[in-house]
């Protein structure tokens, strides 16, 4: 494995457990989502996403945990494999993580935000390419019982 591929796992794996920390009292809320994600280089043409995402939400609201996706561009096939950590609260949530680009065959870091059923995000694949994008999906409200 080159130097390259392994320091950007180490940078994915350290910004996800900066991201993930847990609280003791924290309720564990799961999610499968969909939704519909546009890009800057794609224009109109949306992509299909599936994800999953797994968050604790502790006493005071605050949510922290882990997204994975895959993306499906409806005219160029696969898009995107996103393995993101995700910190705020409930109503927003940061992400920041990695993935792999499977239409320009290159290493990704992904970073954006989370609100409810719409996401903001900025992607950089290792060769330079910057891409912004918007997701309509159904990451709605988590279940939080103070």
């Amino acid at each position: 494995m080159s130097r390259t591929i392994k320091g950007f796992i180490t940078a994915i794996m350290a910004t996800g457990s900066l991201l993930t920390s847990t609280a003791a009292a924290a309720q564990s809320d799961n999610h499968v989502y969909a939704g519909l994600g546009w890009t800057v280089k794609h224009g109109w043409m949306p992509s299909a996403i599936i994800g999953v995402r797994s968050v604790d939400v502790d006493g005071v609201g605050d949510v922290s945990g882990v997204d994975l996706s895959l993306s499906y561009h409806f005219t160029d096939g696969f898009d995107k494999l996103l393995l993101k950590g995700v910190r705020g609260e409930i109503d927003w949530q940061a992400e920041l993580g990695g993935g792999y680009n499977f239409l320009e065959q290159s290493l990704l870091l992904t970073g954006g935000v989370q609100g409810r059923l719409v996401n903001f995000s900025m992607d950089a694949t290792l060769d330079g390419n910057i891409d912004g994008g918007l997701a309509l999906n159904s990451i709605d409200k988590y279940d939080w019982k103070p």
